[in-house]
């Protein structure tokens, strides 16, 4: 534990004791009154010394004799049981870090946990800048609270959060939640306490987009997705023949719809929660909603010697050995087949490489594409080194 995280502890603990302290004070007192008045010589040193009861009074009377029998016990009782509460009482990261939110100033706020705030976070502590992390899933920033790093736990609409995160000093603000009116409504709340940081929104729906960055939020809103198609385009552009896609979020939405609409080809997303997709449908666009772990799932919908490409983007870490499985089948039995494969780790592209896959990371992209819309004094502008 840090310094300042352990003197917040002992904040903590005092402000908890703050009454017991008040009356060990006030006992103590009335003691030092009693012997200040009923002692014939008014040494001031030698009145603490009997309110302490280091020295006995020379006028022994039964109240003396009371308050010396009872100051040890009010004595041990109070400050014996903070210093032995304060060295067995658990630590306390969450509160701590609600309180590190406080004390850090022209900061970075970043609110919401995904791919892509992860990686703010992470240039953040590189390069050693100032941040705040506002997330209402505490499971999600366990790591960074455990760590010592400012962490909200907390709804950021609501207003005494956003104050607690100190967001009329943060110089910019991230949002990166997939819940349009989280965006929304801590999008609004911030540019009432501070009108001049930079808000960036990740977004996907086009209308919220365009509210947000009208006025009087004036936020750079922008869409991952969207961004990613562009690289993704350029893999699906340049074949022929028909392709699945594996994934469930709106990047993979995007791409089915712009390779169905390419001429004579045909595209079977695998999409197990959605009903459907926000693009306009066609006879081109087959969504099968179903969960492929093996090469039969897929044969049981599709004959895989038509098939050109496979994208694999589940959107979890946690399906990465799925994804890895997966991918060595398709190599291994149809060597034709191209396979692209989203990854969240760059230690992970020469785990996919041995199975000649492609990898891209969208959160990677879209971090890069961030840095170039952000001005020079932002947290996360690139770093050169010389």
């Amino acid at each position: 534990m840090s310094l300042m995280n352990y003197l917040i502890e002992i904040h903590l603990k005092v402000k908890q004791y703050k009454y017991p302290f008040i009356f060990l004070f006030l006992f103590w007192l009335m003691g030092f009154i009693y012997f200040f008045i009923t002692e014939p010589i008014h040494e001031i040193w030698a009145v603490f010394l009997y309110s302490f009861t280091i020295r006995s009074p020379t006028v022994s009377t039964d109240f003396a004799k009371f308050y010396a029998l009872l100051w040890p016990i009010v004595l041990e009782v109070i400050v014996f049981g903070f210093i032995i509460g304060e060295l067995l009482e658990k630590y306390n990261p969450i509160i701590t870090s609600r309180i590190l939110c406080r004390h850090i100033h022209n900061h970075t706020v970043v609110i919401g946990i995904d791919h892509l705030s992860t990686r703010i976070i992470e240039y953040c502590i590189e390069n050693k800048e100032r941040f705040c992390i506002v997330e209402d899933n505490e499971e999600l920033v366990e790591d960074h609270i455990n760590n010592g790093y400012p962490v909200l736990v907390g709804d950021p609409t609501e207003t005494n959060n956003l104050i607690n995160a100190n967001i009329d000093d943060a110089k910019e603000v991230f949002i990166c939640t997939n819940d349009v009116r989280i965006s929304i409504i801590s999008s609004e709340k911030i540019r009432n306490y501070n009108k001049n940081c930079p808000i960036y929104v990740r977004i996907f729906e086009r209308h919220v987009r365009e509210y947000l960055q009208q006025d009087p939020i004036n936020a750079l809103a922008f869409s991952t997705s969207k961004w990613a198609m562009d690289a993704v385009c350029q893999w699906s552009q340049a074949s022929k023949g028909n392709a699945i896609i594996i994934g469930r979020d709106h990047l993979c939405h995007r791409l089915a719809y712009d390779i169905s609409t390419q001429e004579g080809r045909e595209v079977y997303l695998f999409d197990e929660i959605h009903e459907g997709i926000e693009f306009p449908e066609n006879e081109n666009l087959h969504i099968i909603k179903d969960f492929p772990r093996f090469l039969s799932d897929l044969r049981d919908y599709v004959n895989l010697d038509d098939i050109s490409q496979v994208y694999i983007y589940w959107s979890s870490r946690d399906e990465f050995d799925e994804a890895i499985y997966l991918t060595s089948k398709i190599n291994l039995r149809y060597s034709h087949i191209e396979i692209f494969i989203r990854i969240f780790d760059d230690e992970l592209i020469d785990v996919v490489k041995r199975y000649n896959a492609k990898t891209f990371s969208s959160s990677l992209y879209a971090f890069k594409l961030l840095q170039n819309k952000v001005p020079k004094n932002s947290a996360i502008a690139p770093k050169y080194k010389k």
